[in-house]
């Protein structure tokens, strides 16, 4: 039999152990926790490079620390718009050029510039997609990032050290068009003098237009030290809804959440025009000349001419992109009655405060007040979106 102070002395050392014990497991419980928010956290790296896996450009944070948590979260609530997304052009608009699917439009091709910058060579290994002068030197050029859809065309960017800017980018001379599955010239690129063997194989840019190209290809993205940081690839929701963690957070804690960017009342179609504009360009972007002069390639920037359209003038604020768009569903997929049916609900007959067509009120619509511009260089057409009774009609 133990004594009395030997039971309180085994006591004591029972709760001793007791609280140790206890302690120890909160701690080895908080450095799990930590353990998988960092792993949360980290899921995404917040810089890529050329070196990167094409994962690298395709994961989403769960949630970052500006709200952004990734289009896979939205589909929880809008299952059909996640869908539809996936197959609209904006789904694919950035991707890193070793991807398989970029790479093998170009491996193995060559293309023929002519002077002053040569014939490009393109060879793939295993890490990166790259461009070489044939007959020049063997030593080659990296392609580093793949911007545009591929519905109709896709060009090639790479970020390179520069002495007096830090970082530039180079926009590669040739581009891949889906039409004839061809190589050829990259649109809006003058024929200059390159100052240096870079500029042979792309045309440089610094600043805000570098920025830019990477702005409107992504949904987060800025270029710093020749690396894209806080990148989130393609134009996905919260490119035009920004950030989602508080609304997801609300719609998650009651049935009926509050009207969210683009759903709330404050939301006009002035603020629609600037938001698409923003990529799609506004007048601003345009030369004082070329808005007097309207030439044909203009059809490209369709809020440019939507806001001189006498439809949207004097609709009062009605008539906004998503009037005839959804954003979200391929305009490919759209008939051409839907578009006209769009374009009738403005302009019946049987209605005074309408206007009517004189020559058809049920067809022709798109074709003599939309008409399509083919543009050769760009592989593609555009609809004249200054609507209006052209003088040639």
């Amino acid at each position: 039999m133990l004594g009395p102070k030997w039971e309180s002395a085994l006591k004591r050392g029972f709760i001793l152990i007791l609280l140790l014990v206890v302690i120890a497991l909160a701690v080895l419980r908080g450095g799990f926790l930590r353990t998988e928010l960092v792993a949360q956290e980290s899921s995404e790296p917040v810089e890529s490079t050329a070196s990167g896996s094409v994962a690298d450009v395709k994961v989403h944070r769960r949630q970052d620390k500006d709200g952004y948590l990734g289009r896979e979260v939205c589909r929880e609530c809008h299952a059909a718009n996640y869908e539809l997304h996936g197959m609209h052009g904006h789904a694919h608009t950035f991707a890193l050029a070793s991807d398989e699917k970029i790479a093998s439009k170009f491996a193995g091709r060559n293309f023929d510039y002519g002077e002053p910058y040569g014939n490009y060579e393109y060879d793939q290994d295993e890490e990166a997609l790259s461009v070489r002068l044939s007959g020049e030197s063997e030593e080659s050029f990296p392609l580093q990032y793949a911007l545009g859809s591929g519905h109709h065309a896709i060009t090639l960017l790479s970020l390179a050290k520069d002495a007096e800017k830090g970082t530039v980018a180079y926009e590669h001379r040739g581009s891949w068009f889906r039409d004839r599955d061809r190589l050829g010239r990259t649109p809006g690129q003058p024929l200059t003098t390159p100052e240096s063997e870079s500029e042979r194989f792309g045309m440089k840019h610094v600043d805000n237009v570098m920025q830019k190209c990477i702005y409107c290809h992504t949904t987060t993205g800025t270029v710093a030290d020749q690396k894209i940081v806080g990148l989130t690839a393609n134009v996905n929701c919260e490119k035009c809804h920004g950030p989602g963690a508080e609304h997801v957070r609300q719609a998650r804690a009651m049935k009926e959440p509050p009207p969210f960017s683009v759903g709330s009342d404050k939301w006009d179609s002035e603020s629609e025009i600037q938001l698409c504009g923003d990529c799609h360009r506004l007048p601003e972007a345009i030369t004082l000349k070329e808005l007097r002069d309207y030439p044909d390639k203009l059809a490209r920037f369709q809020p440019v001419g939507l806001l001189r359209s006498q439809c949207f003038i004097e609709s009062e604020g009605a008539l906004r992109c998503t009037t005839c768009h959804n954003p979200h569903r391929t305009i490919s997929d759209v008939s051409k009655s839907e578009h006209v049916a769009n374009c009738i609900q403005c302009h019946q007959p049987g209605k005074s405060s309408h206007v009517s067509c004189p020559v058809s009120t049920t067809e022709g619509c798109i074709k003599c007040h939309m008409p399509k511009y083919d543009f050769e260089s760009l592989g593609t057409g555009f609809h004249d979106h200054w609507i209006r009774v052209h003088p040639e009609d």
